[in-house]
């Protein structure tokens, strides 16, 4: 499942880049989660985003994404051979083993080539930082909308650092002022240093419209540590934190 660029290049044009370097290799590591239904049409269409934590094949992303879409279709998540902004070819990783952290919202998967083990030398992980996302601070989020093909990127900043309480029982320890799209459950929240710090889980809705929730890596600490993924610790003053806007 190699596509080339050729096919897809007209749903990219839109697609909306950071002007500066920082947090380019977190961008290559977000990747976009496929369902290929379990039936005769076999439509595949975007789930949601995930983030690559690690050279071994260890996906992040909602738990919902994939509770959701086990019983009717088969996860995928396509891999660059580049930076999304000059990707020539996309090699498809099959999603297998999930762990999921239901209150939090969050999974841990494992992912493998579908086609030749070669492939595994696309992968390019982010750097996965358990710390406090703190109030002010600016964030990039991208995520996957329509083909999956068409990387959306925004930027915006960390409104609060609580704990929000969802009606299907879940929970948020965060939220930023950037308003979520259809595609950006499971999407990387990387700070402006390049460090992703956790997933976006839920997009606000009514009151709450234009604002976006998530968990942090910090809060699943214990998780993480327990399915095998490696973050960096938080170590005081010295995270090179932005100053929280005033």
């Amino acid at each position: 499942m190699t596509l080339q660029l050729a096919l897809w290049w007209p749903l990219l044009l839109g697609s909306a880049w950071p002007q500066a370097t920082v947090g380019l290799t977190a961008l290559r590591s977000a990747v976009p989660l496929l369902c290929t239904e379990n039936h005769q049409a076999a439509r595949t269409r975007v789930r949601g985003t995930g983030v690559i934590a690690d050279s071994g094949g260890t996906l992040l992303t909602a738990a919902h994404v994939i509770q959701e879409a086990r019983s009717e279709c088969t996860l995928s998540v396509l891999i660059p051979d580049d930076e999304w902004s000059r990707f020539r070819q996309l090699h498809a990783f099959l999603i297998r083993d999930c762990r999921l952290h239901l209150s939090l919202d969050l999974a841990v998967c494992r992912i493998r080539p579908a086609e030749s083990s070669r492939d595994w030398g696309y992968l390019r992980p982010a750097r996965i930082r358990a710390r406090v996302a703190v109030p002010g601070e600016g964030v990039w989020i991208t995520a996957f909308t329509g083909w999956g093909l068409a990387p959306l990127t925004r930027s915006g900043h960390i409104m609060g650092r609580q704990i929000y309480q969802r009606r299907d029982g879940c929970y948020c320890d965060f939220a930023t002022d950037i308003t979520a799209a259809e595609g950006m459950s499971g999407s990387p929240v990387i700070a402006d240093h390049g460090e992703v710090i956790g997933v976006l889980t839920l997009a606000g809705a009514r009151k709450f419209r234009g604002v976006s929730f998530g968990a942090s890596f910090e809060e699943a600490a214990a998780f993480l540590k327990a399915a095998g993924v490696s973050t960096t610790p938080d170590l005081p003053d010295v995270n090179g934190l932005p100053p929280a806007r005033r």
